[in-house]
């Protein structure tokens, strides 16, 4: 679809694609409705930008890390839309609007690749990835109002922040079971303990251990709060920090 553009023009198209949301996405630190309004105009032209890449690698976007950290950052405006929307949050405005706008500027310190191998088409690992990145999305709009209650001691946000966790590791635990049955039918096993594995399921369990003693401990508060974001710089360091261990082949398995 963009082979006139020829590879120089297919990168400008690509961050002109991120620049835009990434924009609107900022100014939606403006107070009031005009700032909520444009950043959901960021959000729809972001949608746009990921139908565009779709078309471009002729697949759902989400087999590499310029496609994933963009939806990660599309699942964070998403997430922050519906608490601002269903919960009343617009406090969190100062904070969340430029967090979306720097991941989606993230995206573009790695470089598209159009070439995806057979084994990716499959539908349990587009739906992996789906709900792996929507987890961050809560984790991480979580974490601004896990922030906001650190700043301001207002109790509801430290409840609500709660929630919201909850919400991604219930999407989290999703994606592992996705994942594991796309592995089993590439690989014929559901698991490998590569340190990628290790980390996703050191992250599930970090998130479970915050839940269980927020709800049987009865840990609230500030020391709720805390875990609760640095549960969120766990999920990052998972993501961004960790390499995929061993180099595994790629299966022989049709899809």
């Amino acid at each position: 679809m963009f082979c006139g553009l020829g590879e120089e023009g297919r990168e400008l198209l690509t961050i002109f694609l991120q620049l835009v949301p990434a924009t609107f996405y900022a100014l939606g630190m403006i107070e009031g409705r005009k700032g909520f309004r444009l950043f959901v105009l960021g959000a729809v032209l972001h949608a746009a930008a990921m139908v565009i890449r779709g078309f471009e690698v002729g697949s759902i976007p989400l087999t590499e890390k310029h496609d994933n950290v963009s939806f990660m950052a599309f699942a964070m405006a998403l997430t922050y839309i519906y608490f601002y929307k269903r919960r009343g949050l617009k406090e969190i405005s100062i904070m969340a609007p430029p967090l979306v706008s720097l991941f989606t500027l993230l995206s573009l310190a790695y470089r598209p690749l159009n070439t995806i191998p057979p084994f990716l088409h499959s539908p349990w690992f587009y739906l992996h990835m789906f709900f792996y990145f929507v987890s961050y999305g809560f984790f991480g709009i979580s974490a601004c109002i896990g922030v906001f209650y650190l700043v301001t001691g207002r109790s509801e946000y430290e409840t609500l922040q709660y929630k919201g966790n909850i919400h991604g590791w219930i999407v989290l635990s999703v994606a592992l079971v996705t994942g594991s049955i796309w592995f089993y039918v590439a690989y014929g096993m559901y698991w490998l303990w590569t340190s990628k594995e290790l980390w996703a399921t050191l992250m599930w369990f970090f998130y479970g251990l915050y839940l269980h003693a927020r709800l049987i401990k009865g840990m609230k508060g500030r020391p709720a709060a805390v875990m609760g974001v640095l549960g969120f710089a766990v999920a990052l360091f998972t993501y961004f920090a960790i390499g995929p261990g061993k180099v595994i082949p790629s299966p022989p398995t049709q899809f």
